[in-house]
């Protein structure tokens, strides 16, 4: 038909068409999802949200209201997409997911949005730190442990979910999602979906246990939540009044940080951050139960101060009878079974409860003892007082000034560490804090600077200290503040012109040595290497490395102590009887009769006088390596030893008056130790017993009366003079004779020697200086190989220079048997004038005259 001239054209279709086509389009839509879920989802069975597991269930049992979570003020959540898939399975009662509230997020957004103009920058700046970490392929990772917990809190998916909304809340995360399961016969498992990264537990009711895992991508730290895990999933039981019936709930945890941060943050450093440095190697121990007593940041470093007890080494049952008064042995002893107590700065331990008198008593004592009357001592660090402490014992001592930069930390360790500081034993303190001993002058300000100004420049303002101890920066830590300071040789010149002539040094290295490490001057230690260049270049005579085992620290734990005189060496040396007597003298008795040293004595210093293999392996890897790797490390194998058998004693033909010479009674080839295995048996008489011997003789000699005496005491004296040779490789003067009859070994004027070293061997008592002292073993500042091996560089290191042919005299080089620098004058002399004929040896002239 045709209206206004414009065809237009009228479909009619019957209603039963369209209900037919509508019914064949439904169908063909059911089929094609229902084969899809076949072949892409072939187990799935998907359910509502709330559903019962067990047909005889009714919905009146399962039916339960768990809360929603919420958003933070001043949170903004993005958009995000929600995925889901639930399996049925036997076992869980009910399953519920729950979404966070859009609504509720988007009025706090709009909230934030209005009142964004008032934030300052430093909150912005913040809140762009925080965006960067989120960002960040990294984490931290916190599983919780917590037992003796309510079973009825346990088995209740609401209360359980409650705590969780609350926990996030108040930890200021974002909980978008979480899904819980009832499970059969008790128990809830939930889990948590995170803006920042995920949450979930599980619980074992009949038992009283949860275990947690939370893990965030946030900048918010997860440590400092723990008090409020325990506190909101720690419900203890209580009956029907009101009152607990079961042990206090006791938690385990572990915090370890996760993925990669160098590398995808430009700015980060691993040692800038404390939960990379040794702390991090606690907190990841699930068997150690921890406590977080304090932590504080102080305008110079981050303190933490933990309490932890290790299950493996002391059993909570022990513990909980040493807190009792039940007459037990730990009861009795309570100090034995104490928690562990430490101290962590910028995440670095610095000491512990339990090895607190093993480092301190180790740093102080040997320094002090070492020095024949030390009166005035600087302390540079020590902020927790213990070392203050150890050295507020010594009777001598008549100041301690300590310079501490942090007092922050000072009053932190009053506070939380008083045993590390406590003088309230000691019979010559007149405080209960060591702090406060009338003796201790504490500054809080920079020690650098400190001793820069007061000794840096000839214009010396301070008076002088007999001992500077320093407990600061370790030199082994990788941090460039560290690797510049020991670098500075104004601040090492400053300490050695702030000590007195006879004064000493001693500082904490750090970690000791491995084996397997690099040598000082190319490996991880350089700042080591570096710091002992500098003490040598200041113009310190003689430096002992050190190490002690029983600090619990992490690894074995090194000092450097050093001395401006070497005489100082023979008080290094001394032995465990000599050390036992310097204390008893030396040391203030207690107030309750206890020790007044908990770990060093006599044997332990003897110990500290032989470094480990490590510190010589690594001090001979050096790539410059020192003279003595080569010289006293072991014996060339190739060099033959001459037996004793191949020697004879007769008399020398060197001269009417030379007394017995050393002849070969068969050839011996060049580059042969002489009777090697009788030579380390060689007759040592140390710098205190010498100086006895000589003490006694000269006032024999000088009294007539005592002629017998004299008479005596000139074969001992004449026979170790004449047949041995004197030293100062232990300080002072001391002497060593050669076993057997190597000790017939004479001189070789102007050079005819034919035993000695190649490297002595082009001096000759003609051509050597009276100022030039030639023994390099006396004058070696610092060397462990010496050290480990003075037997050997006492007695071995002499060898023939040259093919000797049987019959003939071997002579020896005198000089260097001649390493006292006092005498070395008078020594050479005396050697040119019975070169000369004018005088005779000791030897000769006793059994000539006497």
């Amino acid at each position: 038909r045709t209206i206004n001239a414009d065809p237009f054209f009228v479909v009619h279709i019957p209603f039963h068409y369209f209900i037919l086509a509508l019914s064949l389009a439904t169908a063909f839509a059911f089929t094609l999802g229902s084969m899809s879920r076949l072949i892409f989802f072939p187990n799935a069975d998907i359910h509502q949200l709330s559903y019962p597991s067990y047909d005889d269930t009714t919905n009146e049992d399962i039916v339960v209201h768990l809360p929603s979570p919420t958003v933070s003020e001043g949170k903004e959540v993005p958009s995000t997409t929600f995925t889901t898939k639930v399996f049925e399975l036997e076992g869980a009662i009910t399953s519920h997911t729950i979404h966070l509230d859009r609504r509720e997020a988007a009025i706090h957004a709009e909230e934030n949005e209005d009142n964004s103009s008032d934030d300052s920058d430093d909150s912005d700046d913040e809140d762009a730190i925080a965006e960067d970490e989120l960002h960040l392929p990294a984490g931290q990772h916190l599983l919780v442990d917590i037992k003796n917990v309510d079973p009825d809190f346990l088995n209740s998916e609401v209360r359980l979910a409650e705590a969780m909304i609350e926990l996030i809340n108040e930890s200021k995360l974002t909980l978008l999602s979480y899904h819980c399961h009832m499970l059969v016969p008790t128990g809830v498992s939930c889990a948590g979906v995170l803006l920042e990264s995920h949450v979930a537990f599980h619980t074992w009711p009949k038992q009283g246990v949860i275990a947690m895992d939370l893990f965030t991508c946030g900048a918010g730290l997860l440590i400092p939540v723990l008090p409020m895990i325990k506190e909101l999933f720690g419900i203890p039981i209580y009956d029907m009044f009101g009152k607990q019936v079961s042990p206090d709930p006791e938690m385990l945890w572990s915090h370890k940080l996760r993925g990669f941060r160098e590398g995808f943050n430009p700015n980060y450093s691993p040692t800038g951050n404390p939960l990379e440095q040794d702390l991090d190697t606690f907190l990841t121990m699930h068997s150690l139960t921890k406590e977080l007593v304090v932590s504080d940041k102080t305008s110079f470093q981050h303190v933490d101060i933990y309490h932890m007890i290790n299950s493996n080494m002391l059993s909570p049952a022990s513990y909980e009878k040493s807190m009792s008064n039940d007459g037990s042995y730990e009861s009795l002893h309570k100090e034995l079974y104490q928690p562990e107590k430490m101290l962590f700065l910028d995440g670095v331990q610095q000491s512990s409860l339990y090895g607190d008198a093993a480092y301190h008593e180790a740093l102080v004592h040997p320094s002090m003892i070492a020095h024949p009357n030390p009166k005035r001592v600087a302390i540079i660090g020590g902020g927790e007082g213990a070392t203050l402490r150890e050295v507020l014992k010594h009777n001598s001592v008549e100041e301690v000034k300590m310079v501490e930069i942090d007092g922050e930390l000072v009053e932190l360790c009053r506070e939380h560490l008083p045993e590390w500081n406590d003088c309230s034993d000691i019979v010559g303190s007149d405080a209960d804090s060591c702090f406060d001993d009338s003796r201790a002058s504490v500054a809080f300000e920079d020690a650098f600077k400190w001793f820069m100004d007061s000794f840096g420049t000839d214009d010396i303002t301070e008076e002088k200290f007999d001992v500077i101890i320093m407990d600061a920066l370790d030199p082994d830590q990788f941090v460039e503040i560290v690797g510049n300071l020991y670098k500075d040789n104004k601040f090492v010149d400053a300490l050695f012109n702030g000590l007195t002539e006879d004064g000493v040094f001693v500082i904490q290295l750090g970690e000791t040595d491995d084996n397997d490490d690099a040598g000082d001057d190319a490996g991880q230690y350089q700042d080591v290497a570096d710091m002992k260049g500098g003490l040598e270049n200041a113009g310190f005579k003689s430096m002992h490395i050190y190490d002690e085992g029983h600090s619990h620290f992490l690894a074995p734990w090194s000092y450097l102590v050093c001395f401006k005189d070497s005489d100082q060496r023979a008080r290094w040396h001394m032995n465990a009887a000599e050390i036992e007597i310097e204390l008893h003298q030396r040391l203030h008795r207690t107030r309750s009769g206890k020790p007044a040293l908990s770990f060093f004595d006599g044997s332990t210093m003897v110990g500290y006088q032989v470094p480990h293999k490590a510190f010589e392996t690594v001090y001979c890897r050096n790539e410059d390596k020192p003279w003595d790797c080569n010289h006293y490390m072991g014996i060339n194998p190739e060099w033959a030893s001459v037996p004793m058998s191949h020697l004879e004693a007769r008399k020398s033909t060197v001269g009417e008056f030379a007394g017995r010479g050393l002849f070969a009674a068969a050839d011996i080839p060049k580059h042969s130790r002489l009777a090697f295995e009788s030579s380390v048996k060689s007759f040592h008489i140390l710098p205190s017993s010498w100086s006895i011997i000589v003490q006694l003789y000269e006032w024999a000699s000088d009294d007539e009366s005592l002629g017998s005496v004299e008479d005596e005491l000139s074969s001992v004296y004449t026979f170790s003079d004449g047949y041995g040779f004197h030293d100062v490789l232990l300080g002072v003067d001391h002497v060593v004779v050669d076993a057997g009859i190597i000790a017939f070994c004479n001189h070789g004027c102007n050079g005819t020697f034919t035993v000695g070293t190649e490297d002595e061997a082009t001096f000759t008592e003609m051509n050597v200086g009276l100022n030039e002292v030639i023994n390099e073993a006396s004058s070696q500042v610092f060397s462990p190989v010496i050290a480990r091996h003075m037997r050997q560089a006492l007695s071995i290191g002499d060898y023939t220079l040259r093919d000797i042919r049987e019959g003939e005299e071997l002579l020896c080089n005198y000089l260097s048997f001649l390493g006292d620098s006092n005498h070395w004058e008078e020594d050479v002399t005396d050697l040119r004038e019975q070169c000369a004929g004018e005088t005779i040896g000791a030897i000769s002239e006793y059994e000539l005259y006497d």
